[in-house]
């Protein structure tokens, strides 16, 4: 098979992609929990650029074949998995040292797997793993405490629009943080009331004066650095914020201790991996229904920018980094 494999971790970015390349290699067979599937298309996620910069908590042996999602067909069932399972389309979730899905061909846990409704298109079934139930479950740990207003960091992000259409849909208050002026005017032009450029120079008192007139509780953070102490700090007494990303790349600061300690704030975590693995198979196969028929009726979208072969993956990769927030860029193995 064909596959797209890095050799060597490199906090440079740049020079971390000019030690990938793509490369002929064995097709792997599935273990008896296992199914092979032929990929069709995988996209390009901020924890994979993490990972190739060395800097995400999955380091695999090296060479090693990045990418931690995508979508195919499955061809071959390892020994205990129903035949039956053969020719299903299944989005998948795969951070085995062995493979990733940057490449022609995965084998990934049957559990790892969630089976796909005829409607929906390749490109979103793509990106249904991560970014939708991240999402998902972020929102619903809000609901379950009650929250009744949200800030919210990198809100022109995958996981900050899903989590605005179900803000909407339930009646919740937002406050969307973003990086430019022209973010700031989209949103608005969507009947956003509340955004926030955080390089403005009042970007503080403007965020701890929303946060207090709409009684904002809750945030979700995929920045990380100094913007985490920004928020936890600016939101009013009880509150708890969220961290779910990186995208600084730097240590979490600017917490006021006394504000946590004698307006009771929590600063806690979330990951995928562990909300999947407290959850059964049938409420995940749940979730990813309702999700698929939001996605199939349009009601959310995973924004795509582009697709190429994994033989442009040097290009593919420069057009994500500029400009994520354009949308997905898919490498298309089909």
């Amino acid at each position: 098979m064909k596959a797209i494999v890095l050799e060597n971790y490199n906090p440079n970015l740049i020079r971390a992609m000019r030690s990938m390349k793509v490369v002929e290699m064995e097709t792997p067979k599935p273990l008896a929990e296992e199914v092979l599937v032929k990929i069709q298309a995988s996209p390009i996620n901020p924890s994979d650029i993490a990972f190739i910069r060395g800097g995400y908590n999955i380091k695999k042996a090296l060479p090693a074949i990045p990418g931690f999602e995508g979508t195919g067909v499955v061809i071959a069932v390892g020994e205990n998995i129903d035949e039956k399972y053969i020719g299903k389309r299944v989005s998948f979730f795969s951070q085995d040292d062995k493979g990733g899905t940057w490449a022609e061909f995965v084998t990934v846990g049957f559990h790892d797997c969630l089976l796909l409704l005829d409607e929906l298109p390749v490109e979103q079934a793509a990106c249904l793993f991560i970014n939708p139930l991240t999402a998902y479950a972020l929102f619903d740990h809000i609901l379950g405490n009650q929250h009744t207003a949200i800030i919210q960091s990198a809100a022109m992000g995958q996981v900050g629009q899903f989590i605005c259409s179900f803000a909407r849909e339930k009646g919740l208050k937002m406050i969307h943080l973003v990086r430019k002026a022209e973010h700031v005017k989209e949103l608005k032009a969507h009947g956003e009331e509340f955004v926030l450029d955080i390089s403005s120079e009042d970007f503080k008192d403007q965020l701890a004066h929303f946060a207090s007139q709409i009684n904002a509780t809750s945030a979700i953070d995929a920045v990380g650095g100094e913007l985490t102490g920004i928020i936890l700090n600016a939101m009013p007494a009880g509150s708890e914020l969220i961290l779910y990303g990186g995208l600084s790349g730097m240590p979490v600061g600017e917490i006021d201790a006394l504000e946590v300690i004698f307006k009771n704030k929590i600063l806690g975590g979330f990951n995928l991996g562990d909300w999947l693995n407290d959850m059964s198979q049938p409420e995940i196969a749940a979730v990813s229904d309702y999700l698929q028929e939001l996605l199939i009726q349009k009601k959310i979208e995973t924004k795509i920018q582009g697709s190429v072969s994994s033989d442009q993956f040097y290009d593919g990769l420069k057009s994500y980094i500029s400009d994520m927030s354009a949308g997905k860029v898919l490498f298309r193995m089909d």
